[in-house]
């Protein structure tokens, strides 16, 4: 989790204001990754216990996984679900319009949003 944190922060010129919000998983309440988002700058900010819909755009994802790519196939080793979930996250990110950003992919919402951002017109995140 904490290599994936890195990388994605870096990738995006470490931005500040930003706020972590997950559930109450282990990975998340750890001491580590609780000091590297302190060290970032990251605000952190979990759901309530037994309150899935604090976190619905994790929810979402993982409903929309479920019925477009894992419930459509059978996986023939662990290496296999792997790989299609690894797919599926690129498909999600890069490919997939989402309603909810004007029928954007969530990479091309956030290219649009940077550009518009160094031309002087910030927009609250959707």
């Amino acid at each position: 989790m904490t290599a994936t944190f890195r990388a994605a922060f870096q990738d995006r010129d470490s931005p500040q204001g930003l706020t972590f919000h997950s559930d109450r998983g282990g990975q998340y309440i750890s001491d580590t990754f609780h000091h590297l988002l302190q060290e970032s700058g990251v605000a952190q900010s979990f759901s309530n216990s037994g309150r899935p819909y604090d976190n619905a755009v994790a929810e979402t994802f993982f409903a929309t996984f479920k019925k477009e790519e894992a419930y459509r196939r059978e996986y023939s080793s662990e290496a296999d679900f792997r790989k299609s979930v690894d797919a599926y996250i690129r498909f999600y990110n890069e490919v997939r319009p989402h309603q909810t950003l004007a029928y954007k992919s969530p990479a091309r919402f956030e290219e649009l949003y940077g550009a518009e951002k160094t031309q002087g017109f910030e927009k609250p995140c959707v």
